[in-house]
């Protein structure tokens, strides 16, 4: 083919023909040109679909992460939510001698389980960073992922895992100095160890167990909100993801 066009050029100038051959010149750029834009079209098509093949495989993983962590901060959710009725209830308690002591055991409990260590998941993430964030086409999306990850994971993270933590660390002191541990006979001669609640009725109108209801409320009140807001955020992006995922 090759040999054809260059053949055709040379009669061309041999027969003195410039204008038709200028045209012919011409038109073989045109084609070079067509070949090469046609080219860079199917090369900037296969590269947007390993781009797109790339998001997917990412969105998936981060997906995948995301719920997990939305199960794991919906139960330490829970557990201050539980933590919170009680100590409402136990403070009645120690307002009203006559108000009911039902559940006094599992709201005890309750107010001793009040800690939390906030871990997160970023695997995905990271490998998402490195491969380049311009990968996620969704500009909402994109820039969401980045402020939950980025930004919001590690301001909860180190609030509860650094300035919080003080306050649960006291809580958990006062706690296991007003109840002792007392160890109970169990099956096959297996020692059980729990809290001894038998003397809830002397310790009630103390300052120490006052005080173990304040830093129990405190506690609460700080940290519960940053998991609704956290659990919050990781629900709206997981729902971008499915969206974007089904586009």
């Amino acid at each position: 083919m090759i040999s054809f066009f260059r053949k055709f050029r040379q009669k061309l100038l041999t027969q003195n023909r410039v204008t038709r051959y200028l045209i012919y010149a011409l038109g073989e750029i045109f084609l070079v040109v067509i070949g090469i834009l046609i080219a860079l079209q199917i090369n900037n098509w296969n590269e947007s679909r390993k781009d797109r093949a790339f998001e997917l495989e990412m969105l998936s993983e981060i997906n995948r992460e995301l719920l997990s962590e939305i199960e794991d901060k919906q139960v330490a959710l829970n557990i201050f939510n539980r933590a919170e009725r009680s100590l409402n209830e136990l403070l009645k308690m120690r307002i009203d001698d006559e108000y009911s002591r039902d559940s006094l055991e599992q709201h005890l409990n309750n107010l001793g389980s009040i800690g939390l260590f906030f871990p997160y998941s970023d695997g995905a993430y990271e490998a998402l960073k490195s491969g380049g964030f311009d990968k996620i086409q969704n500009e909402k999306l994109r820039n969401d992922l980045i402020r939950l990850y980025s930004y919001n994971f590690k301001l909860v993270s180190i609030y509860v895992n650094e300035l919080a933590r003080p306050e649960m660390i006291e809580k958990f002191e006062l706690f296991y100095q007003i109840f002792p541990q007392k160890l109970t006979p169990g099956p096959e001669g297996v020692i059980i160890e729990s809290l001894d609640y038998s003397n809830f009725e002397e310790v009630i109108h103390t300052d120490e167990f006052m005080e173990l209801i304040k830093l129990g409320n405190n506690v609460v009140s700080s940290v519960k909100p940053r998991l609704i807001g956290i659990i919050r955020q990781m629900n709206e992006v997981q729902s971008l993801i499915e969206i974007e995922k089904l586009n």
